[in-house]
């Protein structure tokens, strides 16, 4: 039998016209979008297949929906559905019901997720964040004032570093490539030129990182160009955004290393034990966002992904610390 692919209902068609309206009015992306019109079409030729209107929908239909899901074949490689792709269409479902709330339409209880087979990410907690940016501050011995301004100056990077990568949650490449000409303070942005895929996007910056960004901006960057005047690769350096002590552009590896000094000046043990990346510090601020209510959605545009499937993972974290 063949299955059809076009909704013939006209009720089923105004609605799905309408819940991509309404997703267009929340801003989602276009990907987003195209993600959830596809999710719910299947939804509502599922359910004219089985000659069930938004009116007689039982939360038993829709759970047999998602038992569809399982058994269904990837329509591109012909084996079973991944259960990332599973909770995806399951999401979907979940928002087009919270549409039908908003609407006034009989609302289904929402289906729960598919287990997921995921790698273990190490994610900090807000206390172990806290202690990071509390180790930048901590004092020194110095020989004289310039030794002192030019360690003030690599606090402020450092910093900055945390503000990138956890506040900003910049992937590693992301951040080592940013240029000064990419912060834009006044419109409390940071212009991301090359994500992955070499997608660009904006990310927005603001209280504390924006504050901490800024001042290593107009102050402790300036510092460390001073006296490298002369190096060869200075053009190049005034365009990056993060340099070193010697005024060249900073590599992965460099901030990577700062980020290990600072773990190991911690003193917390448990953070130690932890094999913290700057790549831990995005899948932090990822899981805090969760933790805190932040539609998955607005973190997926947050993050870069292209692909909810890549977002999704983080509500299972969310789930095995709970």
């Amino acid at each position: 039998m063949t299955i059809p692919t076009e909704i013939l209902s006209p009720q089923f068609k105004q609605l799905e016209t309408s819940f991509i309206n309404w997703l267009q009015t929340l801003n989602y992306s276009e990907e987003t979008i195209k993600t959830r019109k596809r999710n719910i079409k299947e939804f509502l030729l599922y359910l004219e297949r089985c000659n069930t209107t938004i009116e007689t929908i039982t939360d038993y239909k829709v759970k047999q929906f998602k038992r569809y899901l399982k058994r269904r074949e990837n329509k591109l490689y012909g084996s079973g559905l991944m259960n990332a792709s599973i909770n995806v269409g399951i999401s979907s479902v979940n928002k087009f019901f919270e549409y039908l709330q908003q609407i006034g339409k009989p609302t289904p209880e929402n289906l729960e997720y598919v287990e997921e087979r995921y790698k273990p990410r190490n994610i900090l907690t807000l206390q172990e964040i806290n202690q990071l940016y509390e180790t930048t501050y901590q004092t020194h011995h110095f020989a004289n004032a310039e030794t002192k301004a030019k360690q003030e100056a690599v606090s402020q990077r450092d910093r900055t570093m945390l503000s990138i990568y956890y506040g900003c949650g910049l992937r590693k490449s992301e951040g080592t490539n940013l240029k000064t000409s990419d912060i834009l303070t006044e419109r409390k942005l940071i212009h991301v030129r090359k994500g992955k895929g070499s997608k660009e996007r904006y990310v927005p910056v603001t209280g504390n990182n924006l504050k901490h960004i800024t001042e290593y901006l107009q102050n402790g960057r300036n510092l460390l160009l001073t006296g490298n005047e002369s190096d060869p690769v200075l053009s190049e350096a005034e365009a990056s955004f993060f340099i070193n002590q010697y005024g060249q552009p900073c590599s992965d590896q460099a901030l990577s290393a700062r980020l290990d000094r600072l773990v190991k000046n911690c003193n917390n043990s448990v953070l130690q034990a932890k094999k913290t990346s700057l790549h831990t510090l995005r899948h932090s601020i990822a899981t805090h966002l969760l933790q805190q209510g932040m539609e998955i959605e607005m973190i997926q545009k947050f993050l870069g992904h292209s692909s909810l499937e890549s977002t999704q993972l983080y509500t299972h974290i969310l789930n095995e610390q709970l």
